[in-house]
């Protein structure tokens, strides 16, 4: 999983979310925390940008597969978009067992 086209299309998908909030799509940047900055975006919809991230760059979940928030770090902080595409690639590109 290449990070940088992650990165892209996730601010891609937070983008089409502020504007469908009637919000500043512009707000929308590499180094922005979306649970802090962003107006249009709340936790409830953090299953929904995993699915559809994870479909543009053409991993597939399997029915029923649990998970895991890329958008809080070990630490419980809330994390950049930058940091989120990484922990992304580094949650759901490794190899899952069957």
């Amino acid at each position: 999983m290449i990070e940088g086209l992650v990165l892209e299309e996730l601010k891609r998908i937070h983008r089409d979310i502020e504007l469908d909030a009637g919000k500043d799509p512009d707000l929308v940047a590499d180094d922005v925390r979306p649970l802090e900055s962003l107006g249009g975006f709340d936790s409830l919809l953090i299953p929904n940008v995993i699915r559809e991230l994870a479909k543009a760059v053409g991993r597939t979940l399997k029915k029923g597969e649990r998970l895991r928030n890329p958008y809080v770090g070990p630490d419980k902080r809330t994390l950049t978009l930058r940091d989120v595409a990484k922990r992304f690639c580094d949650i759901y590109s490794k190899k899952r067992k069957p």
